[in-house]
């Protein structure tokens, strides 16, 4: 008994020990991102499953930093034996957790019919053809019980017939219907008020849009460009 009290006793101390070496090395992590990036948000820092290298996320960027800040790791790291990309798990969760952090209310949504099976947000472009196409399946998408919820991403920029046309639709008494007008080429009526279009191209920035349409799967995963609807449908049911 001497001796089993003794053995919980030096594994509580050993786990104290552990844990204040972890904290330190998170704030010396912490600072030199700090450096790094000027007015870096707080990362979210945790020890990777490789000893003194440390996974760091940002929002939905996801890196690897060793305990003394001072070798940086940007790339992926997979399990031999498994196969699995652990990196792609991490950015897949760190997508996750920054999306739910986008208000609802400023998305276009198309509901699913029935209970909610899954939901899928995406980022779009109204002069985009592949999104012309991916906006005709999505009453296939509801009637499989998923939701689908728009971004703005006019890849032309601030100020652009794309961006006017996006703000138009947001401004609008019933944007998801002024969307359908606007996905078929329709002229809209022209309109202003406060919006969130802007705000989305800065998030499609955070989250590495680089095109449309970009699809983030509701567990994180993310589908560049277009996927028919029957893809998409058999990539959530997995």
């Amino acid at each position: 008994m001497h001796f089993l009290k003794k053995s919980a006793i030096a594994l509580g101390l050993a786990t104290i020990f552990s844990s204040i070496a972890i904290a330190d090395d998170k704030q010396v992590i912490q600072a030199q991102l700090n450096k790094i990036i000027p007015n870096a948000p707080q990362a979210q820092i945790e020890p990777s499953v490789v000893s003194g290298l440390y996974e760091v996320s940002v929002g939905p960027m996801v890196i690897y930093m060793t305990a003394d800040g001072q070798y940086v790791f940007n790339g992926s790291l997979i399990n031999l034996e498994t196969r699995e990309n652990l990196t792609d798990t991490a950015k897949s969760e760190a997508r996750k957790q920054a999306m739910s952090k986008v208000a609802i209310d400023s998305m276009i949504v198309y509901p699913a019919k029935g209970d909610e099976k899954h939901h899928i947000t995406v980022f779009t472009d109204i002069d985009c053809p592949y999104c012309h196409k991916m906006h005709k399946e999505i009453p296939a998408l509801n009637e499989a019980g998923i939701t689908v919820r728009y971004l703005s991403y006019p890849r032309a920029g601030m100020g652009s017939p794309s961006y006017k046309k996006a703000v138009s639709v947001w401004c609008s008494d019933k944007p998801a219907e002024q969307m359908n007008l606007a996905m078929k080429g329709q002229a809209i009526e022209p309109k202003n008020c406060k919006n969130p279009v802007a705000e989305h191209m800065q998030q499609a920035q955070v989250f590495g849009v680089n095109g449309t349409p970009n699809i983030i799967l509701d567990n994180g995963a993310m589908l560049p460009g277009y996927v028919p609807a029957k893809e998409v449908i058999k990539i959530l049911q997995r």
